[in-house]
């Protein structure tokens, strides 16, 4: 799970952009672990997707360990958005959350990393809980997370972020969450079979 780091300002590569950014925003959607009652990624592969990397709250960065979905991020380098919307599937198997899609967060762009052969989009990053996250389905009945339009408008934006104000930004908690998490996968990948 360790990830290289070589990282550099891209404003000048692939044109893109990370000044004078505009109010709005793009979806991107990851796997949740079914583990945790905060909204991380699914660390143990339970989804049957293997072991997620994305989002990297470690490093408050997106596409930082693997390329994931990498036209997604590259677009959003490449535009004048500010906002990068984290949304997943509540995976729990239980409680009133369960099997409902949330907008549950954000990195704010603020640098590109060059990752040898991919991007990452890097900034601020605010994670919230379940109970405080935006419902998806307030932006789009879609029922397939693929066929969720990713572009929000400026006011669709606005409507996201104004959801979140008066919340508590969870990520010290869910930073803890994964690393217990990953304690967790070590010990499992010790024992002997």
């Amino acid at each position: 799970m360790s990830c290289r780091k070589k990282s550099r300002r891209a404003a000048d590569s692939l044109d893109f952009h990370l000044t004078h950014l505009d109010k709005t925003g793009r979806l991107h959607y990851f796997y949740h672990s079914p583990s945790s009652d905060l909204p991380i990624r699914d660390v143990l592969g339970e989804q049957g997707a293997g072991r997620k990397t994305e989002p990297y709250l470690e490093r408050n960065a997106e596409n930082y360990c693997c390329c994931c979905w990498q036209p997604n991020v590259e677009a959003f380098l490449k535009s004048s958005q500010k906002y990068l919307f984290l949304f997943t599937r509540c995976a729990r198997k239980e409680g009133k959350h369960k099997d409902k899609r949330y907008i549950v967060g954000y990195i704010r762009k603020e640098r590109c990393i060059d990752r040898g052969g991919f991007w990452a989009v890097a900034g601020k990053t605010k994670v919230y809980s379940f109970d405080d996250a935006f419902p998806l389905r307030k932006l789009s009945h879609a029922t397939n997370a693929r066929h969720v339009r990713s572009v929000l408008t400026k006011r669709q934006t606005r409507r996201v972020l104004d959801s979140f104000k008066g919340k508590r930004n969870k990520l010290t908690a869910c930073l803890e969450e994964l690393s217990g998490l990953k304690e967790k996968l070590r010990r499992r990948e010790r024992e002997c079979r």
